[in-house]
């Protein structure tokens, strides 16, 4: 009877309403960040070693991502936590923050400390490939044990297609080319390049040590990384022709993150 109260729509609706009181009213998340710096957000990637970094940060209110589920905000220890709500993320009333949403989409408040890390696109895709194969692959208890986004994941299965190719072409923008997407619009490199120079940080999947490292000491947290997820071996198959189509597809993307490379890369 208790567990049917937790779990309803009501209960969910007015805890929640209380977190954001208590968020915003009672936690001065600031106080524990350097000087200017009165909150942190990450512009998370897909597949990109996002949840990774999500559980360095979480890992300060002792949550991991089972703890977090869908839960748009998590108040632990003496710190507040948001994930996947746009409002609340504008709000500003967390240690730390992330969501998949463009960094064009977000009206950010000031002093707000970002982040972002990218991976190489063809690797990146591959990667996503994989996840969505994974979903289909796999029994219902465990996806959902490891992934508490197995459900809408689920959701989606139709993108997989039968095969690489049909997965490519079925994408969005949004999903195809995430990294060009998140920082332009229109798809336009320069544009990109233009908006991700307004982010305090960028990094690489591929050097993902100096990521975290970087990360303690700008922001003078102790982070420590927990991998809570193994999703074991998945089986795919990738022609070479099917390989060709999706880098031609991936075009302006590659150049971004090229360029951003260039740029920014220690």
């Amino acid at each position: 009877m208790i567990s049917k109260i937790i779990n309803s729509y009501t209960y969910k609706k007015y805890h929640r309403k209380i977190k954001y009181f208590l968020a915003s009213r009672y936690y001065n998340n600031s106080k524990y960040l350097p000087e200017g710096i009165d909150r942190v957000y990450h512009i998370h990637i897909r597949k990109s070693a996002g949840t990774s970094v999500n559980s360095a940060f979480w890992n300060l209110g002792d949550l991991t991502l089972k703890k977090i589920g869908r839960e748009p905000l998590v108040l632990s220890k003496k710190y507040s936590f948001v994930c996947f709500n746009k409002e609340l993320i504008e709000a500003g009333h967390y240690l730390y923050a992330s969501a998949h949403f463009a960094q064009w989409e977000l009206n950010l408040k000031p002093n707000t400390f970002t982040f972002t890390v990218l991976r190489e696109p063809y690797s990146r895709l591959v990667s996503l490939y994989k996840y969505y194969t994974w979903v289909e692959q796999v029994d219902e208890q465990t996806g959902y044990n490891l992934d508490t986004s197995y459900y809408v994941l689920k959701a989606q299965s139709h993108l997989l297609g039968k095969s690489f190719k049909d997965f490519v072409d079925v994408l969005s923008d949004k999903y195809l080319t995430n990294q060009l997407y998140t920082f332009s619009k229109t798809l336009d490199v320069n544009d990109a390049l233009s908006n991700i120079s307004k982010v305090d940080r960028v990094y690489f999947q591929d050097n993902f040590s100096y990521a975290i490292s970087d990360l303690e000491a700008s922001l003078g947290l102790p982070l420590q990384v927990k991998n809570e997820r193994n999703f074991g071996k998945i089986a795919i198959h990738i022609s070479e022709e099917e390989k060709h189509h999706a880098l031609s597809k991936l075009k302006d993307e590659i150049e971004f993150y090229q360029l951003a490379l260039e740029k920014y890369k220690k």
